[in-house]
């Protein structure tokens, strides 16, 4: 059978074309892949054999250095290498072992007394250590050093006690407490002051109380401490109920600093963070203050997050201190802050308390605080409590004095201020207060550090660089960058273990260019500048790290240059391939290939168009692959505080030449970028398996026809025919739209494609014939009931392969899908019941609801009754039929069936009836690509409506069948 003229050839191109909206993307890199937190590193330690306690380190101007650890009844003296060079017994009290305790008087009970040393401190002046323990009502010892052959050794120990002047109601001596103290010694004069302060409650305060703060002057005879001191005691009433946590202290031009937690006020249940400073100027606490300290996270200031965290976030009080340190910030950081680099910044590692406690939660912050500012605060603060004012303040500490209004001129307990007279009584500024004022500082890290719990801190500034090292509650120090007061993201430059799961100890001490960190009975050295450079895992990574870590790429790893054996490179790294798209492509074919992986610009957020001729070169195979700039680039989610994946894209083009033999192929890339200004570039080349050159063919089309008004779906069927990135259909040039499996297309009218883009064209063996469309005559009966078929009368119905009907009315639509079949007429369902013998002889039957409007069938179709058999001539009214039976009609004792029924007469309508709405036929094709057929009226008094299947072709596809949905009539169309 010759072609007829309808006939068409399909052609599947695999072209350059851009893909769809939902086209393949590449797969997202974890950040967390380019590190590896779980390399561990061999640290220089020093295993106490009890829990630390503190850390001193000690450097005479010689050069040699000492390590002093103290643990419970033992100080530990090592070397800078921390190796132990000796130890010194400082426990149990009583014990023979404890060649010092006989230094100062026996203890007041029987029996052995450990020793825990809470105070382990060096004087600013002296080759002097001072150790302070709990036993023998907290007395100190002075421990001479000296230089022996390189090493630093306790050449002498003194017991700082005068015997008659200590007693239970008055101990100048006693300084520790055995519910913790801090101390900062402080140099003035040539005399050493403590500055101490102490945990205690009422059992401590009854005898031999180290007060709660205190200044004491050391007797220039070592034998104690001079009296007279001055101190602030917490008033018996609160002892027990409102005690103070010491956590830091430290010193800095006329002021030494307190840090503590405590209960915002004796009779509150939540707890914050205070300030109390000392002046070194007076000796009797006059110009004692305090100030609260505000960490916080405002979710409010921040823009909010639009991931699954988004739920969870909140304003966040950050009220519990767990550790300090004083330091000098970067320049980036001190820039930021407003401030000098040269003035010193208060870091503390905060954490939010549970309720009603001061038991931190594992929700962690770090706030800086300009101590310049801090002092402005006090002053401030101090200025609206001593100044003229018409509003009554506090002068607050009534845990430590009684309860006052500011300034004095109070009278009969309420506040009367003279506005207009001078400020003549200065006494207001000479007594202890808590200035009305709170220092407020937002999170560093702007709540990032959720579900870690910081312990300790310690901050230096490496050049321009703020880099803190924070140690955890599970034992592990967290290196990170400190770039601004509210970073949207951390930098962390190091997070490694110091070998056991045990709280990182606040003391942390600083030994030339390296800190020790105690957690659990282990002391671990670490270089300040980070442990190492293995936890970075890629190349770019590694060189990107900063340059005080001193990082390099060595072989396939990262390290310092004294690790490599091998060559040390720091200027460049390779490119590296993570995946492709496509996996296929016809050998001649233009296929649009994307390569996914890391490391193809040297800049993280270039222009990649403006990248200089000749960078990139990609092979596949022996293909060349024509590499487009502007639709290559860096893929990262956004905002930056979000980054938590990413990827680089490459988009090149095959192009034609060099040979392609059907098969496996290696994909290359070769990236050579010129020398920039910042030091880092990439050069070198990338490879990867798995792309495959093949053959696409094409075997058949199915259906091979369809009507000229197009909408048939087609199926192509062949082998490699989803090779390549991108394919078209086309029919004599004319576009068949593609599904979503390129092996689908649907045949629809509509402009000539001018052009097909360059790429592999296949025809198909067989050629598609086009029909002409179909249209619809009429349509018998024009109403029916439920059940009933009905046939659709027309031209050229074959020209569908598979036709889908759709009937209109009243703006409402149903489809149907037709099936093959063979013409016939349509019967309609008949009801049966057993008729008896009545008075009249009449049988009346009631119609079911689904059969309302009979006596408008009767207009249509033929409505037949019989009764046993036989016709008895019904009558047809609204919702009953009715007839009489006939005479010579016997009806059994047990009655005679009866059966109604509705036929289609014999023969086509022969005019169109009043129109109520239409059909529409076509092919099963896409939405929007129907062949409508010829309007077909239907009778006025259908009384129902709709098309379902089953249906069918007639047998020469000039009719269809189709069955009625069930529907009800009210009065008006409606289609259920």
């Amino acid at each position: 059978m010759g072609l007829s003229p309808g006939a068409r050839c399909f052609f599947l191109v695999l072209a350059l074309a851009p893909g769809p909206a939902g086209a393949w993307q590449c797969p997202r890199i974890p950040l967390s892949s380019t590190r590896n937190f779980s390399v561990t590193y061999p640290l220089p330690g020093l295993d106490a054999g009890s829990p630390v306690q503190n850390v001193a380190v000690f450097t005479d101007p010689t050069g040699a250095a000492a390590v002093f650890v103290a643990v419970r009844n033992r100080i530990l003296v090592a070397s800078a290498e921390l190796q132990l060079l000796s130890v010194l017994v400082t426990g149990p009290v009583g014990s023979a072992r404890c060649e010092i305790c006989s230094l100062c008087p026996a203890a007041d009970a029987p029996g052995l007394a450990d020793t825990d040393n809470v105070i382990l401190q060096l004087d600013p002046l002296e080759p002097w250590l001072y150790s302070c323990g709990t036993a023998q009502h907290g007395l100190c010892y002075q421990h001479e050093l000296e230089v022996r052959d390189g090493e630093v050794a306790i050449a002498a120990t003194r017991c700082l006690y005068s015997a008659g002047r200590n007693g239970p109601a008055g101990c100048p001596d006693c300084v520790a407490s055995p519910l913790g103290t801090s101390a900062t010694v402080v140099a003035d004069r040539y005399a050493s002051f403590f500055y101490l302060a102490s945990t205690i409650n009422s059992s401590v305060a009854a005898r031999y109380s180290p007060q709660s703060v205190s200044i004491r002057r050391l007797k220039a005879t070592l034998d104690g401490f001079a009296d007279g001191h001055h101190s602030l005691t917490v008033r018996p009433p609160y002892q027990d109920s409102y005690p103070i946590h010491y956590v830091h202290s430290f010193s800095d031009g006329d002021y030494v600093y307190f840090l503590t937690v405590q209960r915002e006020s004796p009779l509150a249940r939540s707890y914050h963070t205070r300030l109390a400073r000392l002046s070194t100027q007076e000796q009797d606490l006059r110009r004692y203050r305090e100030l609260v300290l505000d960490c916080r996270y405002e979710s409010k200031r921040r823009r909010r997050r639009r991931d699954a965290e988004a739920g969870a976030e909140r304003d966040v009080a950050y009220n519990v201190l767990q550790a300090a340190h004083a330091a000098r910030p970067g320049a980036r950081l001190a820039r930021d802050l407003s401030i000098n680099a040269t003035e010193l910044v208060l870091f503390g590692a905060f954490a939010e308390s549970r309720a009603e406690s001061r038991a931190p939660r594992d929700y962690s912050a770090v706030c800086a605080f300009p101590l310049r500012l801090l002092n402005r605060a006090i002053e401030d603060g101090m200025d609206k409590c001593c100044g003229l004012s018409a509003r009554p303040l506090l002068r607050g500490l009534s845990f430590y004095q009684p309860e006052e209004y500011c300034p004095h001129n109070v009278s009969l307990g309420v506040p009367a201020v003279n506005l207009s007279a001078p400020v003549v009584d200065t006494s207001c500024w000479e007594q202890p207060t808590l200035v009305p004022a709170t220092s407020h500082k937002v999170d560093l890290f702007n709540g990032r550090l959720a579900g870690v719990l910081l312990t300790s801190i310690f901050v230096t500034a490496l050049g321009n660089v703020t880099v803190a090292h924070l140690g955890t509650a599970e034992g592990r120090v967290l290196q990170v960058m400190v770039l601004q007061r509210s970073s949207s993201f951390v930098v962390t430059l190091a997070n490694f273990s110091l070998g056991e799961r045990q709280p990182v100890q606040r003391a942390v001490g600083l030994q030339g260019h390296s800190l020790l960190f105690a957690s659990g009975n282990e002391v671990r050295r670490v270089n300040v500048t980070g442990p190492g450079c293995r936890h970075f895992s890629t190349c770019q990574r590694c060189l990107r790290a900063e340059r005080f870590m001193g990082c390099g790429w060595c072989g396939a790893a990262c390290a310092r240059r004294e690790e490599c054996a091998g060559r040390w490179i720091q200027d460049r790294c390779p490119p590296v391939l993570t995946d492709f798209h496509p996996r296929s492509a016809p050998p001649r074919g233009r296929t649009r290939l994307t390569l996914c992986g890391t490391t193809f610009r040297s800049r993280l957020d270039p222009d990649a168009a403006a990248s200089p001729a000749g960078t990139y070169r990609v092979t596949v195979g022996r293909r060349p692959c024509q590499v487009l700039p502007d639709e290559s680039g860096s893929y990262r989610l956004l905002p930056p505080s979000r980054r938590k994946d990413f990827v680089e894209v490459l988009v090149c083009v095959l192009q034609p030449g060099g040979e392609a033999p059907a098969g496996p192929a290696r994909v290359l890339l070769s990236v050579e970028e010129p020398a920039g200004p910042t030091g880092f570039r990439v050069s070198g080349s990338a490879a990867l398996d798995g792309f495959t050159f093949v053959v696409p063919n094409v075997s058949s089309v199915h259906p091979p026809f369809g009507p000229r008004g197009g909408g048939t779906a087609v199926t192509l069927r062949g082998a490699n025919l989803t090779a390549g990135s991108s394919w078209r259909v086309t029919l004599n040039g004319t576009e068949c739209p593609l599904a979503e499996d390129p092996r689908y297309c649907h045949v629809a009218t509509g402009q000539r494609v001018p052009g097909l883009p360059r790429g592999q064209r296949l025809g198909t063996p067989s050629p598609f014939q086009y029909r002409p469309d179909p249209s619809v005559l009429a349509i018998a009966p024009n109403c029916s009931y439920e059940g009933s078929t009905l046939t659709l009368f027309g031209e050229h119905l074959d020209s569908v392969y598979r036709a889908k009907i759709r009937f209109e009315a009243s703006g409402v639509k149903t489809e149907a899908q037709v099936r093959a079949g063979t013409s016939r007429h349509p019967v309609g369902t008949q009801a049966a019941l057993m008729a008896r013998r009545s008075p009249g002889r009449s049988v009346a039957i009631h119609v079911s609801s689904g059969q309302f409007g009979l006596d408008a069938l009767a207009t249509c179709m033929n409505i037949s009754m019989t009764v046993g058999g036989r016709d008895c001539h019904p009558n047809v009214l609204k919702n009953e039929v009715t007839c009489r039976l006939p005479r010579e009609l016997r009806l059994p004792p047990d009655g005679a069936p009866v059966q109604v029924g509705a036929r289609l007469p014999q023969g086509l309508p022969s005019c169109p009836m009043p129109a109520l709405g239409h059909v529409e036929v076509w092919d099963d094709g896409a939405p929007g690509t129907t062949v409508p057929g010829s309007l077909l009226s239907l009778g006025s008094q259908c009384p129902c409506h709709g098309i379902t299947a089953p249906l069918g072709f007639g047998a020469h596809r000039t009719a269809m069948l189709m069955r009625l949905q069930r529907c009800r009539h009210h009065g008006a169309q409606h289609m259920e």
